[in-house]
């Protein structure tokens, strides 16, 4: 039994890594919240996410197949996400485009206290990248890490976001948004703040809104973020970016300081900008 149970893991896990890696790794290097909140995941339930996907953390309980499938998700996903760390402040990163080295798009509210940013890898590998310009409306900005700055080791373990390039300007556009993602759940990752906590959270779209802080409209989800996810991503149960965190709402008697509804900015404007800078 114990053999046929093993059978059984490996089938699936390789299945569902089949299915969701055909989204990511073609996109590897190429050369040398006045909404309600209802099902927010809970620490725990991220820590027993994270100890699936093989970190250092504690937390007990059994794995169902929707845990397996995210967990999966979490492994690729975590690929794309990096720390920013500039001047006496950190958050984190999502890599954007591997090409004339690496760009990483983060806040802008992070990335304009200094022309350069320290980038640590998921494996711990440090790189100095160089700010190479920041959204006028949004916060939205950008660093690169010049090519060859960075060992084939590291380039072989980070992947590039894949953006679903959804428009969100217009309620027509919102609405067809909506018709395929709401309720839907997300994985949320940022980058390891302290190697006791856990970036990772699990939750649903609750849909396209405008905020003021942002303007625009964002992503919104039914996730806890915490300090240090900003400008860490929102991937879908295939593994694609839904947008990048860059705030939230955070209950008024909340001990913990942890938003329950995250704000998260579209992947569509992130490459009108990024255009726009390079152009």
């Amino acid at each position: 039994m114990k053999k046929l149970l093993c059978l059984f893991w490996g089938i699936l896990t390789i299945t569902s890594l089949i299915a969701v890696s055909s989204v990511m790794v073609h996109r590897t290097f190429r050369g040398k919240d006045g909404l309600a909140t209802a099902s927010c995941v809970s620490e725990r339930t991220a820590v027993k996410m994270a100890r699936a996907a093989g970190l250092n953390v504690t937390g007990t309980g059994e794995l169902n197949a929707e845990d397996i499938r995210m967990q999966i998700v979490y492994q690729l996903a975590r690929r794309s996400i990096v720390k920013v760390i500039v001047k006496d402040s950190a958050g984190s990163g999502t890599i954007w485009k591997i090409e004339d080295g690496i760009v990483i798009v983060s806040n802008k509210h992070l990335l304009k206290k200094d022309v350069q940013a320290e980038i640590v890898f998921g494996n711990g590998t440090i790189a100095t990248a160089d700010v190479i310009g920041y959204s006028g409306q949004y916060d939205i900005g950008f660093v690169r890490i010049q090519e060859g700055a960075v060992a084939d080791s590291v380039l072989r373990d980070i992947y590039e976001a894949v953006p679903l390039l959804y428009e969100a300007g217009s309620e027509e556009e919102k609405a067809a948004f909506e018709a395929g993602y709401l309720r839907k759940q997300v994985l949320q990752v940022g980058a390891v703040m302290d190697q006791n906590a856990v970036n990772i959270s699990t939750g649903n779209v609750v849909g396209l809104a405008f905020v003021p802080l942002f303007n625009t409209n964002v992503l919104v989800t039914e996730c806890f973020s915490r300090a240090g996810m900003s400008g860490g991503g929102v991937f879908d149960e295939g593994g694609r970016f839904l947008g990048m965190i860059s705030g939230g709402e955070v209950p008024e008697d909340a001990e913990v300081r942890e938003a329950e509804i995250t704000y998260s900015i579209p992947p569509s404007l992130i490459e009108a900008e990024y255009e726009m800078i390079i152009g």
